[in-house]
């Protein structure tokens, strides 16, 4: 099993309830939803750095 760390936000209650909502809507958990935000962001800053093709 790899190694694994715990990551805590506070965010306003509205945005937690349109978080759920949505969440529920689209049948996934939260954990997969924050850790796909984070290596999508990562992954853009990896292809818009200079000198790459972007591929």
């Amino acid at each position: 099993m790899e190694n694994t760390r715990t990551m805590a936000i506070q965010m306003p209650e509205e945005t937690y309830q349109r978080l759920k909502a949505y969440l529920k809507r689209h049948k996934v958990k939260q954990k997969d939803f924050v850790i796909g935000l984070v290596e999508d962001a990562m992954e853009k800053e990896v292809s818009a750095a200079p000198g790459d093709s972007g591929k």
